[in-house]
């Protein structure tokens, strides 16, 4: 009775290869990986706009540009009313993108942030307006240095609100 049942058990746990598991093993794919050969979403709408803006805000590079403003302006083209004042005339205390304690390690080593943006399949409360929405995105940031190696950096999720305007959608705000 014992043979039948470790046999059973051994098949279960063997590997499914065709081969008899003498195959390579399968290493696991990132979300990020996944991600990436899924297609963009449209540009032309809310999330899209998002997507593309918090790209641009977040991808940073410390060797040329100094914390904060420069992000945001290379997002200008897709920036609602709220952002494009705060970029042109940011009051005291403004909510600019924060970078990093280690922004002047990475300007020294002469290191670039890179960020990948994506949507969350995760909605974001709901709004009364129609022509303003709310999305979850999640961004993440990785560290490339100009000897190639890259350090990924501890992942964020942002609500992004973006608005209608005359020439389509663009980023309001974001928390």
């Amino acid at each position: 009775m014992l043979v039948p049942v470790v046999a059973m058990l051994t098949a279960a746990c063997g590997s499914s290869d065709s081969d008899g598991g003498s195959g390579p093993l399968q290493t696991p794919t990132s979300t990020t990986r996944l991600l990436l050969s899924a297609p963009a979403p449209d540009p032309a709408s809310g999330e899209g706009v998002a997507v593309a803006a918090l790209r641009e805000i977040y991808t940073w590079y410390p060797a040329t540009e100094v914390q904060g403003a420069p992000a945001l302006a290379r997002a200008r083209k897709w920036l609602g009313p709220t952002l494009i004042r705060t970029l042109d005339a940011p009051p005291a205390g403004a909510a600019t993108p924060k970078a990093t304690l280690q922004w002047a390690d990475w300007s020294k080593s002469g290191a670039h942030v890179e960020a990948f943006a994506f949507a969350s399949g995760e909605k974001a409360p709901p709004g009364a307006d129609p022509g303003r929405q709310r999305y979850k995105i999640g961004i993440e940031q990785t560290v490339v240095y100009p000897d190639g190696r890259r350090e990924p950096l501890s992942p964020t999720t942002v609500v992004a609100t973006v608005v209608r305007g005359p020439g389509g959608w663009v980023l309001d705000e974001f928390r």
